[in-house]
């Protein structure tokens, strides 16, 4: 288990990390439930804190706030808020931290998988997502997707990052997982993504395409809803591997074993274009200082990053 961990011993205000151990989600999932509005919590400064109160009313299932969906229209009819809602990258967290400065607006994220994203964005429930989709038949990034699940609309792909995505293991790779092949050895325990993930549709494209059926993959149906939550499931011995980017096994001192680099979009309609929480979003996005941020973690190109790859 990660060293460190604190025991709840009292109702005094919770920190994220001890909601999470409550829950038995990861961290990151507990960030995407507050940011819903599922769970409520205080922001004090940079840090969040839950009422032990209020989280045991979520674990018995009462409502403690509003749903998303009213949360999505409220945010967007008083113009405050500008929401993405798509896969999780940490430059996309950086991009919500450089516009936590002086900016007009607050960026509301809800970290799904990048299928959800572009279904939201297709129902207005986010002025813009982000997607990691790799097309089999055609070889590309997520123009196939978008061209798919956005029939009809106008919109623009504009890169957000490069990134290395491959096993995440323990320290050492004590198991000696080096290949997609590594899937399917026998006594490993797997830990997945969710449904409608990148990496997720990228592992049953591999699966499918090798004729090995789920039953073989021990921890199939264990799933995470994001890349630091495989992470933490491999750093507590509860899996001894999984899928994700670099960073996230840099940023728990794990091992890492790269199988490809993947490009991670953004998808804009074009009557958001104009808009100026639009435009200050596109100044970041090519400015040399988010660059610097992102170049900063392991396993990430900015060599594309604000440039416009695709547009319908």
């Amino acid at each position: 288990m990660l060293k460190g961990l604190i025991t709840i011993t009292d109702y005094t205000p919770l920190t994220p990390e001890e909601a999470a151990q409550i829950l038995k989600i990861s961290r990151y999932t507990l960030y995407k439930l507050i940011e819903r509005g599922e769970i409520p919590a205080r922001r004090i400064g940079k840090m969040y804190r839950i009422d032990y109160d209020a989280l045991m009313q979520y674990l018995q299932g009462d409502s403690v706030h509003q749903t998303s969906s009213e949360s999505v229209n409220k945010n967007t009819e008083n113009g405050s808020y500008f929401n993405y809602v798509g896969s999780h990258d940490i430059a996309i967290e950086l991009l919500s931290d450089f516009l936590g400065y002086g900016s007009t607006f607050k960026l509301q994220t809800e970290f799904t998988g990048s299928m959800e994203g572009l279904i939201s964005l297709f129902h207005r429930e986010a002025q813009f997502t982000g997607i990691h989709l790799w097309d089999e038949n055609t070889k590309e990034y997520n123009a196939p997707f978008a061209r798919y699940l956005l029939s009809g609309e106008k919109y623009i792909l504009i890169n957000l990052v490069q990134r290395v995505q491959g096993w995440i293991v323990p320290l050492g790779n004590p198991h000696d997982i080096n290949t997609w092949e590594d899937i399917s050895r026998k006594g490993l325990r797997f830990v997945n993504r969710q449904r409608g993930a990148g990496t997720r549709l990228r592992i049953d494209q591999y699966l499918s395409e090798n004729g090995m059926p789920v039953s073989q993959i021990q921890g199939y149906n264990n799933v995470e809803n994001t890349h630091l939550g495989v992470a933490f499931k491999v750093a507590n011995g509860e899996a001894d591997f999984g899928m994700g980017i670099q960073f996230a096994a840099q940023k728990l001192g794990l091992d890492f074993v790269p199988l490809f680099k993947e490009r991670f979009d953004i998808v804009v309609l074009q009557e958001t274009m104009a808009r100026p929480e639009w435009q200050e979003i596109l100044s970041i996005l090519n400015s040399a200082a988010f660059h610097r941020a992102i170049d900063q973690h392991a396993g990430y190109d900015t060599s594309l990053t604000g440039t416009a790859v695709y547009k319908n």
